[in-house]
């Protein structure tokens, strides 16, 4: 039952491996809710305090009130033994055995790729994210884009397959009765409108802290088989996403950035180092991954100029914007409501999309 599942992955000390294996030592989590505090002692070599804790079934009230949360919000509750587990990911040493999924993305999809990088993009991360999707989604249409849905690098990977017609799927390091950061709700309910998915290993219990992101990392890197990096200083946790891959016995690509720019030092390090393989078009994407095209992509050296659909909170900056009187961006933090240390990655999503040009001394103008 999948009550069952969900209360064994409630339990504080079954972590992914534990619960990875007492599913082989007894097939199912029903079965190891079955077993005696002996069997689970003998069979699957538990302490006895965690054996005689899981027969009593400590969890499963929280866990049936987090099912009927899961059916009232339309969230499916994926374990590992249910065909619409991710096949990739079960792959993995260290799987969660339960996925929450928003969305009806199918999973098992064969032609995915995970996009990762910095929170601190440039407009040429940036640039490059919009010309490889729109490269890849001409020439794969059924294409999967996989990423974190947080600020940088990843939204712009998730905006970009919504922008050229491609499902991507969010992995967040939070339970699903909210979106982190806030900002970008209204692009996680496109991608899930658009029949892509959000998705977390975490119920409406668990607190999100620092951990949380890496092991989201890891489900990053386990969906699919290649992993690619756009940008990245040289220590950051798209590297760790690339590091995991590699675990994984994934493919890792990196994107080339100019020698001395501080976020494109960990991407020429990873190429480098041979970590990674170094991706400048769509078509090296599509020869590392092995995936068969009749089309030759275009070169996006030259992407053109971009043009995104610009969410609410965007909306809300360009609100407080004028031609005639730049606006400081203190000023725009107070005006806006909106925390200064977000505003940055805002704007210069509004700049490379036309909206916004810099001036000195920290001022916006509308264009």
């Amino acid at each position: 039952m999948l009550v069952d599942d969900i209360a064994l992955t409630m339990h504080p000390e079954v972590g992914a491996k534990t619960a990875i294996h007492l599913i082989e030592c007894f097939g199912s989590a029903e079965a190891v809710f079955r077993a005696t505090p002996n069997e689970l002692i003998t069979i699957a070599n538990l302490r006895p305090t965690i054996a005689e804790s899981i027969s009593r079934k400590e969890y499963h009230s929280r866990a049936e009130q987090e099912l009927a949360f899961c059916i009232k919000h339309h969230i499916r509750a994926i374990p590992s033994t249910d065909h619409e587990y991710p096949d990739l990911l079960r792959e993995c040493p260290d799987y969660p055995h339960l996925l929450y999924v928003m969305g009806k993305t199918d999973l098992v999809q064969t032609k995915m790729i995970s996009i990762v990088g910095t929170r601190n993009i440039t407009s040429y991360g940036l640039k490059m994210c919009d010309a490889l999707i729109r490269e890849m989604a001409a020439l794969i249409p059924d294409l999967v884009i996989v990423s974190g849905l947080a600020y940088g690098i990843d939204v712009a990977c998730h905006r970009a397959a919504l922008k050229y017609g491609l499902r991507t799927i969010g992995v967040v390091a939070h339970p699903l009765n909210r979106i982190y950061p806030p900002q970008h709700t209204d692009v996680a309910r496109e991608m899930v409108r658009l029949g892509g998915a959000v998705l977390s290993e975490f119920h409406t219990g668990c607190h999100t802290d620092k951990s949380a992101f890496v092991q989201r990392n890891r489900i990053i890197a386990g969906l699919s088989m290649g992993t690619l990096i756009v940008e990245s200083a040289a220590k950051g946790g798209s590297l760790i996403t690339a590091q995991m891959a590699s675990g994984y016995h994934r493919d890792v690509m990196a994107v080339p950035g100019r020698i001395g720019d501080r976020y494109s030092e960990g991407t020429n390090q990873l190429i480098r180092t041979n970590v990674a393989t170094m991706v400048c078009s769509a078509n090296d994407i599509i020869e590392t991954m092995g995936w068969e095209t009749e089309q030759q992509p275009e070169s996006c050296i030259d992407p053109p100029t971009l043009s995104y659909p610009i969410s609410g909170t965007e909306q809300a900056i360009l609100k407080y914007l004028n031609q005639e009187h730049p606006v400081s961006i203190e000023l725009l933090s107070e005006q806006s409501g909106i925390p200064l240390n977000e505003l940055p990655a805002l704007l210069l999503t509004l700049e490379v999309a036309g909206f916004v040009r810099t001036l000195p001394g920290r001022m916006y103008q509308k264009l």
